[in-house]
This record gives structure tokens, sequence and C-alpha cells, in this order.
């Protein structure tokens, strides 16, 4: 292995020699740190997953300009880096011996039956002229990346100390996510709501996309709340301090779909566990308190969620069930994306829908799945999620140790949260959030095989003589 890795050194130092002399120095840069990177993930893969996960939250953009008047390229850094892993992990699988190329899952199933549905209702959807190629080809690609993440990550991590290395990785990366949030709200100027590492420049707040990072604390408070419900003595006592210090960072997100998915889990949570459901309770009595003890601060997200549907900006009539409601313009928007849904888009392409970036930007994932995939694609879409929960609440039911069913129920939960929140939000399409997502699954996942090698390994009990 060292001379293989020696002999690669060598050769790529030759391309990279004739390359400085015929090509611009940016070009050359971005070849030098790809092949850097390639030979880090070939020699490490453990290490290079680490880096993807620290890159998930604090990865900047590049942009590649517009493809429409509503469509840009966006491409993170942690989008080349997946791909280069990936494909120096393929690498590694087909040289070393003795290892399966692709772990079989529970989930790949649904994941690759999603997947095709996917390239096969946009391939339509280009055929018949409704869809721009080069437009959709970006927006697939970012979802198989998503499923990429997920097999590179179930099948480089091996044991149960790996994932618990990964997750104090996680855990720290997200008390650094939310040290930026609080200084980017009380720094961006007027109007700035909490916003993840790199999404929106400072002075420019209205660039930001709050939801995205009120997802993301969805996954990690319900991992967090997990901890609590499992955990004892003194592992109780840093989650309660985790907990406390990320809550108000999302309540400044202003993200109301991100507080309904937050309730929704809350109730996930009591739901699942008999256990500490009244300390749960008071968690959530004593954070209400102290919300409306500070005026400005609960002055402002009530204003936030009580705009939606009264004040000067809500003019847009609603009927509903009967009863006439007002609504403000973007939660009008949500509305209408489900109509459309249902009046329009699926009287057309029933089966198929019109292919991924066919209906535009929509931002209600629901309403997006029936547009653009149809009815197969969102049945498809939750066997996938069943798939998830399916394989979550196997290892919270196999598993005796507090911090394994703590992730299994937070991945149970957080889903409840994220699902509630995709009703205000196209919540399984973005990157900070699915990213997070897939690579927590692909841990539960790894654990359930840990678990089902472990009993086919152990010895089966003798039958009883007579």
């Amino acid at each position: 292995m060292p001379i293989l890795i020696v002999l690669m050194a060598l050769a790529s130092a030759a391309v990279l020699g004739f390359l400085a002399t015929s090509f611009p120095p940016q070009i050359l840069f971005t070849l030098a740190a790809a092949l850097i990177v390639s030979l880090f993930a070939f020699s490490s893969p453990k290490l290079s997953l680490g880096l993807l996960l620290f890159s998930m939250l604090f990865s900047p953009e590049i942009g590649f300009g517009a493809l429409t008047s509503s469509r840009t390229v966006v491409i993170r850094y942690d989008d080349i880096l997946l791909v280069i892993i990936f494909l120096a992990w393929l690498a590694k699988s087909a040289v070393v011996k003795g290892k399966a190329f692709v772990t079989d899952t529970p989930v790949q199933v649904p994941i690759i039956v999603y997947t095709s549905i996917c390239v096969l209702s946009t391939t339509f959807g280009i055929l018949r002229g409704d869809i721009r190629s080069e437009v959709a080809f970006f927006y697939v690609l970012k979802y198989v990346e998503y499923f990429l993440l997920y097999f590179l990550t179930v099948n480089v991590l091996d044991s149960e100390e790996d994932i618990r290395k990964y997750f104090r990785y996680a855990f720290f990366i997200s008390l650094a996510v939310t040290v930026y949030a609080y200084f980017y709200y009380f720094t961006a100027g007027a109007g700035a709501r909490a916003s993840a590492p790199f999404e929106a420049p400072f002075g420019k707040p209205g660039e930001s996309e709050p939801a995205s990072l009120g997802g993301y604390y969805l996954i990690v408070m319900g991992v967090l709340l997990g901890l609590i419900t499992q955990g004892g003595g003194s592992a109780l006592g840093w989650p309660l301090a985790a907990v406390a210090f990320i809550f108000p960072a999302f309540l400044l997100t202003f993200s109301r779909a991100s507080y309904i998915g937050f309730v929704v889990m809350i109730g996930a949570v009591i739901l699942k566990t008999g256990k500490r459901r009244l300390l749960l309770l008071s968690i959530m009595c004593l954070g209400l308190a102290a919300l409306f003890g500070a005026k400005e601060f609960s002055g402002k997200v009530r204003e936030r969620v009580e705009m939606t549907y009264s004040g000067q900006f809500a003019t847009h009539e609603v009927k509903f069930l009967g009863v006439t409601i007002k609504l403000e313009e973007s939660a009008y928007i949500r509305y209408l994306s489900m109509r459309n849904a249902f009046v329009d888009w699926l009287p057309r392409h029933p089966v198929l829908g019109r292919g991924v970036t066919g209906v535009g930007l929509v931002d209600t994932q629901f309403a997006l799945i029936l547009g653009e995939l149809g009815l197969l694609g969102f049945l498809s879409f939750f066997w996938m999620l069943y798939s998830v929960y399916a394989v979550a609440q196997s290892v919270y039911k196999a598993y005796d140790e507090p911090w394994v069913k703590a992730a299994a129920l937070g991945l149970m939960v957080s889903l409840a949260g994220l699902l509630a929140q995709a009703v205000g939000v196209n919540t399984f399409i973005i990157v900070r959030i699915m990213e997070p997502f897939w690579f927590l699954t692909a841990v539960i996942v790894r654990l359930h095989l840990l678990k089902k090698t472990s009993r086919a390994a152990s010895p089966s009990p003798e039958p009883a003589r007579p």
C-alpha cells in the first residue's frame, strides 16, 4: 500500500508539472487540492469522513451564475469534497480485497427506487420539452449526492468506537455552529436572523435561509433530547446544558415552520419514551418562562408567529373548511403551492409528475414531490423515510447502551419534526439539513448491521436435554 501511494504521488507530480505550463494557476491549484484530498481519502477514509462532517455546516458556496431567472448554479466546497472522497473510497475498495464493495442495508432499495423515479421522471420532462436539461442535471445530482454520503458513511464506519468518536465531532461542530449563529444575529445588521455559517453575507441578512439552520437544529436537539431521556447521572447534565445553549439560537432563526417541527418533535419524544416525561415537560415550561421573561426577545418571536395570520401583512383571505383565514404573503404562497399540486400539477402528470425542477421553486416539500415526481414518487419518498424510521426503531429496541438508544430515538423524533417542518419548507432537499440527516441515518444503519452481525456470530443456545 505505501508503494502504491508513492507511485501515485510521483505520477501526479509529473502530470501537474505538465499542467503548470498549459493551464491558468486557478485550475492548477484546484487540481492540486483535489489530488491532495484524493490521496488523503485513499489512505485514510475515516479521517476524510471527519473532514466531510465538518464541511457539512462550514462550507462556503461557489456561484456559477444563473441558469434561469429563478434558479442559479451553486456548488459548495463539500459537494466537491464528497465526490472526491467517494471516488477515492471506490478506488480503495477495488484495490483492497476482503471487504464488501457495497454493504447491503435495509434502506438502500427504497433509496434506489426513489432515485430512479427522480431520473426517469426528469428524463420524460426533458423529452416533453417541459424542463431544461442543464437545470435539472444539477438538482438531480444534488439529490443523488445525499445518498452517496449515506453509502459512504455506512461503508467507512465499522465499529461502535468509530461511531462514538464521530458523535463527539458532531457535538462540537453543533456548538461551533451555534456560536456563529449568535455572532451573526447580533452583528449582521437590522433584520438579521440566526443563520448557518457562510449562508448569507454580513450586511445582507435577507439572503439567509434560517429554515436551514432550524432544520439542522431539529436533528441536533432530537439527539440531545434522546440523551436526556436515556442517560443518567453525569451523562444527563451536559445534554441539558447543550439544549439550554442551542435553544435560544434556534428561536432566533424566527423560522415558523421550524417552530412547528420542534413542537411535533417534543410530542414525539413524550409519546415514544415513557422515561422522564415530567422532566421534559418541566424543561418546556422553564424554556417558555425564560422566553417570555425576556420582553424584547419574546416580542420578536411572538410577532413573527402572529404575523402569519394577523396584522398588516395578513392580507390574503383563504377559505378552509368553511372558515375564512387571513395569511401573510409567504404563508399564502405555500397554500397556493399545495392547491396547485392537487388542482393543476397532479391531474396533468399523476404518475411520475413533471420531473425535477418541472414546477419551479416550491417552498413546501409535499407539494414539490407531488408536482415533480407524482404519486409514484410521493409513495416511494415515504417508503424511504419509513425504512429509515423502521431501522431506527429496531436499533432502539435491540440495544441497551443509553447513547445508542438516544441516537436511534433522536433519529425517529427528528424525522417527525422534519416532516412537520416540511409543510412550510422544502426540507428534504436542503443541503445543511439533509447531509446531517443522512449521516445520522447511516450511523444508525451501521449500528443495526453491527448488532445483526454480533447475533449471527454468537453461538445459539443448546436445546435442553430431556
